[in-house]
């Protein structure tokens, strides 16, 4: 027999089960909860993309050029929660494109840092 609680477990994974297989896309969200979920797993993608970027653009630096990305990326973290955050609300699209836009920064530097030397301007780029 089972117990009242793996009972309720048991129908809890076929209920989820039966939604996955209903499972929207996230090309084509139906509504405003489908849309807060694909954002938010493109912000838990997006925070990845971001952590290992900014590992390879230290792994291009000296230690200087790296203390500047460093307080350039703290600042950067700052604006972003400033920008996209109030009264304890997260407002993923803006997380998203602020994250995204970073990665370019970080790209860049990177890029002209391995093949040209860095520019000490870049490097403090925060947006």
């Amino acid at each position: 027999t089972l117990s009242p609680s793996s009972a309720a477990s048991d129908v809890y994974k076929r209920q989820m089960a039966s939604a996955s297989a209903s499972a929207m896309s996230c090309d084509n969200p139906r509504n405003a909860y489908d849309r807060t979920y694909c954002a938010s797993l493109k912000m838990v993608q997006s925070d990845q993309d971001i952590n290992d970027q900014y590992k390879k653009t230290m792994s291009a630096l000296n230690p200087d050029q790296k203390k500047k990305v460093k307080a350039a990326q703290i600042q950067w973290i700052k604006n972003r929660d400033s920008a996209c955050s109030n009264d304890g609300l997260l407002y993923l699209d803006c997380a998203n494109e602020k994250t995204e836009a970073r990665i370019v920064i970080l790209k860049a530097v990177e890029r002209e840092c391995r093949a040209a030397g860095c520019d000490d301007a870049k490097l403090s780029q925060v947006e």
